[in-house]
């Protein structure tokens, strides 16, 4: 098996807590791997009943929402020195992720494990859905325990493990 090239990250985000999560992860592995971050916002496809000056009002609230969303994310990058560009893109999510993907020459999909609520809840998650289809590695990011530092110094009161020796040697010894 061939391992993938991890010189692009595709993270795409939509401004929920999930997406933070799986950015912050992106941040850290790409100073690692000296790799770029793809942050990637998929918008659906506007109801064919909206048309002429209705549907460029809808398309034009879509990218004031869409700038609004990346600008959170933004920062963290640069304060990091991770090298970034966004992209947008129409279309199912799940596909346009996979295909975004593909065509920036990603070798991994961060993603978090949870993001818009509603109806994708019930027909199945982005994440899941983009796992189990795409040909590039997907990291899901799950939830983050409630500790100030997720090194596991308190998690070992709390949860009452002992982290891993030398897993966390760095972060539990300062």
């Amino acid at each position: 098996m061939e391992l993938p090239i991890l010189n692009n990250f595709l993270v795409p985000v939509d401004g929920g807590e999930s997406s933070r999560r799986a950015k912050r992860y992106a941040v850290a592995l790409a100073q690692k791997c000296g790799a770029k971050v793809i942050l990637f916002y998929a918008h659906g496809q506007i109801s064919g009943r909206i048309g002429g000056e209705d549907r460029q009002k809808v398309v034009q609230k879509n990218l004031e929402g869409i700038d609004k969303v990346f600008a959170i994310y933004e920062d963290g990058f640069k304060e990091a020195g991770v090298e970034f560009e966004t992209v947008v893109a129409s279309g199912e999510p799940s596909e346009a992720i996979i295909k975004a993907a593909c065509e920036h020459n990603c070798g991994m999909i961060i993603m978090g494990a949870k993001g818009q609520t509603g109806m994708r809840k019930v027909l199945g998650s982005v994440a899941s859905k983009v796992s189990s289809t795409s040909p590039i590695p997907v990291l899901v990011v799950g939830t983050e325990c409630d500790c100030t530092n997720s090194c596991g110094k308190e998690c070992m009161w709390k949860w009452r493990f002992e982290p891993v020796p030398n897993l966390q040697e760095k972060c539990c010894r300062q």
